[in-house]
């Protein structure tokens, strides 16, 4: 699949009687946990240790990540999160000195009780993957691929990656209907009906559906490759999310989660070359066409704010995959010691343009105009 250019550009084209966007679903966490206290309410947390609680009849257990007089969110042991309101929950005691996650057969039974019947549950070395159960198992390859070719770029440049505490779930729902009838798609709120795939921060689940059972003549003009494109993107998400390579509940700048995810949509299985531009030749063109119709500034743009995903997103996402490609691939140190910064944001506090724009500075320079033309001359060559 070296050269695919569907889905990096799909993501935000617009639609047309021949084309669909195929865009990108991550659930940021900022936008899905930050900003959940009250006016003048200051949260407490992490909470070192396990604890449990009741609301209502249900009883539920975790560690509490924040805490405030109105809303407890709580990372439970089989690796969601839930929002409580402090006025529903009750009977708190202490159960553990830390967070003990459920046995990995016991989380594969809750998603088989979850989902019922019509769907089985398969493990892979990193995976639970819930699909129909008529489907074939095609699935659980595409998610341990990504997985791999993640950890060896993550390992061979030391970039700081931990051992997934949780197993990763990942959800292939029966037709497109029952996709959108998830909570985790009605949560993201897409307008766009063409969603392939999303990750979802709370329930930490990467999900899609059967493609094949979508009987939707529309369909045809997109391909099988590029919906294991969109899975590899979103799969990224969830790699990094769980892995530590990015903080799951800290504000990071989209510039660099999507940069990184766009390098993984093509696959490397079976050779050795990790994600490069070498096997982007298309993609590589069509970001030279983007970038250099940019008016000088675009990088700082991105860097300083999230906003010119919603106003320019194929921009966005193109002059994202060419930064970060050059960042990690010609200045690495200055990369790893730049990710170590993000990853020790606080969790669920925002992050400000001038404290964005201030640790690039610190790790890659005040020269926005250099470093512009470099990431062009980096991606034309």
């Amino acid at each position: 699949m070296a050269g695919s250019i569907k889905n990096p550009i799909d993501y935000a084209r617009p639609s047309n009687k021949t084309r669909f966007v195929l865009i990108l679903a991550i659930c940021l966490p900022l936008r899905g946990l930050a900003g959940t206290t009250c006016a003048g309410d200051v949260p407490v947390g992490p909470l070192p240790g396990m604890v449990e609680c009741r609301v209502g009849e249900i009883r539920t257990e975790g560690m509490i990540l924040t805490w405030s007089s109105s809303e407890i969110i709580l990372l439970t042991r089989d690796g969601s999160v839930k929002h409580i309101p402090r006025s529903l929950a009750a009977d708190f005691r202490k159960t553990s000195d830390t967070l003990v996650p459920l046995p990995i057969h016991d989380v594969r039974s809750q998603l088989q009780r979850e989902f019922g019947t019509e769907y089985r549950v398969e493990s892979t070395t990193h995976y639970l993957v819930v699909l129909p159960a008529s489907a074939n198992s095609q699935w659980g390859s595409v998610f341990e691929s990504l997985f791999r070719e993640a950890w060896r770029f993550a390992a061979q440049r030391k970039l700081p990656v931990t051992k997934p505490v949780f197993p990763l779930v990942a959800v292939v729902y029966r037709d497109r209907r029952a996709f959108e009838n998830s909570p985790e798609f009605r949560r993201f709120k897409s307008h766009e009906s063409q969603v392939l795939g999303l990750y979802d921060v709370l329930s930490n689940r990467c999900l899609t559906f059967d493609r094949q059972a979508t009987q939707n003549p529309a369909w045809s003009t997109v391909g099988s490759e590029s919906t294991e494109n969109v899975l590899r993107h979103e799969a990224f998400h969830q790699f990094a999310a769980n892995t530590g390579l990015l903080g799951r509940f800290t504000a990071t700048p989209s510039w660099l989660a999507e940069g990184l995810a766009m390098m993984f949509e093509d696959s490397h299985q079976g050779g050795t070359d990790l994600p490069s531009l070498a096997a982007s030749n298309s993609l590589r063109r069509i970001a030279v066409q983007s970038l250099s119709g940019l008016p000088p500034g675009w990088l700082h743009n991105i860097v300083a704010s999230d906003g010119w995903f919603d106003i320019q997103p194929r921009k966005a996402y193109l002059a994202s995959w060419a930064a970060v490609s050059y960042l990690s691939d010609r200045h690495l140190s200055q990369f790893v010691g730049y990710l170590r910064c993000v990853q020790n944001r606080p969790p669920f506090k925002s992050y400000p343009s001038a404290a964005r724009i201030r640790d690039f500075e610190a790790s890659f320079g005040r020269n926005w105009g250099n470093l512009e033309r470099n990431i062009v001359e980096y991606v034309t060559k």
